[in-house]
């Protein structure tokens, strides 16, 4: 806790800091119910000839990823871990951050319900910020290839400017792609991050995003949702037409991942709920918010001015999508006769958009044709609390078993390789 009495990492939670509660204590404490892990023999008969791509993930930074690279000059005012008692937060300077990173995995690959993470990294399994181990427990898991994001206080990287100023920010964003692209290296192509970029100044984000793209071959982009709500100019604004015209050119995917920005999932969950309540109801409403920015999107015009262009859904499930495209379907009709679109929301959604599951099974098993069986990807959601560990295997066959090998191919390997434009 912060010397304030604040809680310094809600923004890394996607939370205003303001209403962090006693709720959250309970998220890092010792303690849970332990959920065994399984032994892990890779794929199955199902998914033998198969290279599943996991296309949300996140991978831990590493206590010194930004120290071991910063000048001396500004290694004292970087992100650095430290143990508290018996947690470990990122600092930067004096002031704590955030806990070190989101994993509820133990050195036993036994998995800890009823928390967001273990307290330390003496604790956390791994393969969570190694790249070596991670790579091992995906060949366990039958997993190819992981599309990863932040897992610290850099979730988003608007969040930096809570901390430091912008220049500083704008240091630290590269310091995280170079380091994120050295990994994608060491992995042998397995582990893709996505990149972040300063989004307060078009100039350097569009320089930074073409770095990432020719350089640094990075596949994809994470953005914050709404950027007017952190003070920056919304999307329709000239400030993004250079970097969307980067992600245009390239056909790059921008990811919006869940609880970096959009609709605050905890700040409409009922006053007085605990820890459990709150972030069951919460997690759920973060999902559905990601409904606004698809929508958004779709009868922005956007993607008629950049029809190369990808936008992606990211953790937020698939089965309420049909829900919007046909909401959309019928309220572009009623409410904007002669706007221009030049396609319908469905088209849309079909020729430039994607969106991923992990626990679902009704809408996997009897909606991928509604949805369309080109646009839904897979994922774990690794090493999250509610993420498919310890069998993803075993919920794959769940959900997909019954499905024809084609559309299997393509959820689970094929639209990941189209999205991120990868080489597997």
């Amino acid at each position: 806790m912060a010397e304030d009495g604040k809680f310094g990492f809600g923004e890394a939670l996607g939370v205003d800091d303001t209403q962090v509660g006693g709720w959250l204590v309970d998220a890092f404490t010792p303690g849970g119910v332990i959920k065994p892990g399984v032994e892990l023999t890779g794929t199955t008969e199902l998914t033998k000839d198969i290279k599943i791509v996991d296309v949300d993930t996140h991978f831990t930074e590493a206590p010194d990823m930004w120290t071991a690279r910063l000048p001396d000059s500004m290694k004292a005012r970087g992100p650095h871990v430290k143990r508290v008692g018996t947690m470990d937060y990122w600092h930067i300077g004096d002031q704590l951050i955030s806990p070190c990173g989101a994993s509820v995995i133990d050195k036993n690959r036994d998995k800890t319900l009823g928390r967001l993470s273990l307290p330390n990294l003496e604790q956390i399994h791994p393969a969570a910020y190694d790249t070596k181990a991670r790579v091992k427990f995906m060949d366990d898991m039958g997993i190819h290839a992981q599309i990863c994001y932040p897992n610290s206080f850099a979730s988003s990287s608007i969040s930096l400017l809570n901390w430091v100023d912008k220049e500083f920010a704008e240091t630290l964003i590269q310091i995280y792609n170079d380091d994120r692209a050295h990994q994608q290296k060491v992995s042998g192509e397995r582990l893709f991050s996505m990149a972040l970029l300063p989004v307060w100044d078009s100039k350097a984000m569009a320089k930074e995003a073409r770095r990432c793209v020719e350089d640094l071959n990075m596949k994809g982009f994470n953005l914050p949702d709404r950027p007017e709500q952190f003070g920056l100019p919304g999307f329709l604004s000239d400030h993004w037409a250079p970097f969307f015209e980067i992600c245009n050119d390239a056909a790059i995917p921008i990811n919006f991942h869940i609880a970096t920005g959009g609709i605050d999932g905890f700040s409409i969950t009922w006053d007085g709920f605990d820890f459990g309540r709150k972030l069951a109801v919460g997690a759920m409403l973060f999902y559905i918010g990601n409904a606004a920015t698809m929508g958004n999107f779709i009868v922005s015009g956007l993607l008629d001015k950049y029809p190369r262009m990808k936008v992606v859904s990211v953790e937020s499930g698939i089965g309420w999508i049909p829900f919007l495209l046909e909401a959309l379907e019928y309220q572009v009709d009623e409410m904007m006769p002669g706007k221009g679109l030049q396609r319908r929301p469905m088209e849309y959604f079909r020729d430039q958009m994607f969106a991923s599951f992990w626990f679902e099974k009704i809408a996997p098993q009897k909606m991928l044709d509604i949805i369309g069986p080109d646009n839904v990807m897979f994922e774990t959601d690794f090493p999250h609390p509610t993420s498919l560990y310890p069998d993803p295997q075993a919920h794959i066959t769940e959900a997909l078993g019954g499905v024809d090998k084609v559309t299997l191919r393509k959820v689970l390997q094929d639209n990941a390789v189209r999205c991120y434009n990868l080489t597997l």
